[in-house]
C-alpha cells in the first residue's frame, strides 16, 4: 500500500474514477462498490467521499475526517448516513473492535477518538465553508472531472492526513 496516494494532493490531477481505483487497488479487502447491490452502492458513494475530500480509511483520523465531511459537507441527510451502516451492516461496535489491536485496547481507542477533536472542528468548518454541497446520490457526474477542478468547484481543502490542524 502506497505511503502517499495521488488522490490525497489537493492540487491532484487523477480524475474522481482514477482516484477512486488508486484508493481501492491500495485496499484489496474493500467490499466491491461496484453498485451492483444496494450495499455496493452505499460503499461506492462512501469511497468517493474518501476521495473527493481526500482522506484515508480505515484510521480514526481518516474516518472522523470522512465522517464528519459527509455529515457536513453533502447532501446525505444524517438519516441516509444512519441508513448506509444498516445498508451495509456495519456497527458501531465492529468499528471499534477493529482498532482495539492497532492502539491496544478498547480504552486506548476512546482516547485516540477524543484526540480527534481539534481535527473534528476543523474539518466542521471547512464543509461549512465550502462554495456548495457535495453530492452524495450523484457524485458520479464528477468522475471525468481532474479532482483539483472537482475540489476548486466545491471549495474543498483537503486536510493532511497526518498534519496537526491550524
Amino acid at each position: 500500500m502506497p505511503t502517499r496516494f495521488n488522490y490525497l494532493r489537493q492540487d491532484s490531477p487523477l480524475t474522481l474514477a482514477e482516484g477512486l481505483e488508486e484508493y481501492s487497488a491500495s485496499y484489496p479487502f474493500l467490499n466491491t462498490n461496484d453498485g451492483s447491490t444496494e450495499a455496493s452502492a452505499w460503499f461506492r458513494c462512501h469511497d468517493l467521499t474518501h476521495v473527493v475530500f481526500g482522506t484515508i480509511p480505515f484510521e480514526i483520523r481518516g474516518e472522523t475526517i470522512n465522517d464528519l465531511w459527509t455529515i457536513f459537507g453533502s447532501d446525505v441527510t444524517l438519516k441516509e448516513y444512519w441508513q448506509f451502516f444498516r445498508v451495509t451492516n456495519i456497527s458501531y461496535s465492529t468499528v471499534i473492535k477493529s482498532y482495539d489491536r492497532k492502539h491496544g485496547g478498547r480504552l486506548r481507542v476512546y482516547g485516540a477518538m477524543l484526540k480527534q477533536f481539534p481535527v473534528g472542528l476543523m474539518t466542521i468548518v471547512r464543509a461549512l465553508k465550502m462554495k456548495k454541497k457535495w453530492p452524495w446520490h450523484d457524485s458520479e457526474l464528477y468522475l471525468h472531472q481532474a479532482l483539483w477542478q472537482t475540489r476548486e468547484e466545491f471549495g474543498i481543502r483537503v486536510i493532511n492526513p497526518g498534519s496537526n490542524p491550524r
